[in-house]
């Protein structure tokens, strides 16, 4: 488990016994504020930890869903559209409508990483949110790996999530559009 200084200053107590159990080589200081119970963690971990209220999406998700070959040189978070800005250079950051951040995002295993993301009905929401943003060479190749498996995207589940977006007509448009 990766998790804040004060995720594991609450399972053990206090400070002091994390330290102690850093010391000896139980838990391990990843990073300032970050620890976790094994010293080889994969940075996507890291940075989900460090920022709890946010959702691995876009160009992350694509790569972790094997939509696309393209390696994103941040990771890509979601967070709610009052969240102060995150600076940190590992992270390109979007802003999800008031109250609908955890609308769609699962916690999963990925490529042996442990995961918060948005699931793919989710996620196709969010490529047509964004679409006039994204490369276009990317959005055709989404697109494309969108339509190879709408048979397996939950038209019930894309339906409900929309009712809590703004412009849920449009987006349901442009979903039709281009994937169905």
């Amino acid at each position: 488990m990766v998790a804040k200084l004060s995720k594991w200053t609450e399972q053990y107590g206090t400070k002091y016994k994390v330290g102690e159990l850093v010391h000896a080589g139980k838990l391990f200081r990843i990073e300032d504020g970050i620890y976790a119970d094994r010293a080889d963690v994969p940075e996507v971990e890291v940075v989900l930890a460090k920022y709890p209220s946010s959702v691995l999406t876009l160009e992350s998700a694509y790569y972790y869903y094997n939509m696309s070959d393209e390696i994103p040189d941040e990771y890509h978070l979601a967070t709610d559209r009052k969240s102060a800005k995150i600076v940190d250079d590992r992270v390109a950051q979007s802003y999800v409508p008031c109250g609908t951040l955890m609308i769609g995002a699962t916690e999963m295993d990925v490529l042996d990483e442990h995961l918060r993301i948005y699931d793919k009905e989710r996620l196709l929401i969010e490529t047509m949110r964004y679409r006039t943003k994204l490369p276009y060479d990317l959005y055709r190749e989404v697109v494309g790996s969108f339509r190879e498996i709408r048979n397996e995207l939950y038209g019930s589940r894309i339906d409900d999530y929309l009712k809590h977006l703004p412009r849920k007509e449009a987006l349901m448009e442009a979903i039709r559009k281009e994937v169905y």
